[in-house]
């Protein structure tokens, strides 16, 4: 399975930042497109994990759709 498209970087003692992974090895990196900032971890982390219960959603749809297509010559 692969890591989680969205994660949490503790960037200081109140600073916690939602980044989104654009690396093409999933490796958080320093390029990783800030989505929002938190100050309250918690908030953080349910964020986080709101959007990629999300993208599971809509990956899982696509995949759908896509076999759908192809069970249809489409």
């Amino acid at each position: 399975m692969m890591d989680d498209l969205y994660y949490v970087q503790h960037l200081t003692e109140r600073v916690f930042l939602v980044r989104e992974r654009i690396s093409p090895d999933g490796a958080p990196g320093p390029d990783d497109r800030i989505v929002r900032s938190f100050d309250i971890r918690q908030d953080a982390y349910m964020f986080a994990d709101s959007m990629n219960e999300k993208q599971r959603k809509l990956d899982e749809e696509t995949a759908t759709g896509r076999s759908a297509l192809v069970g249809k010559g489409g």
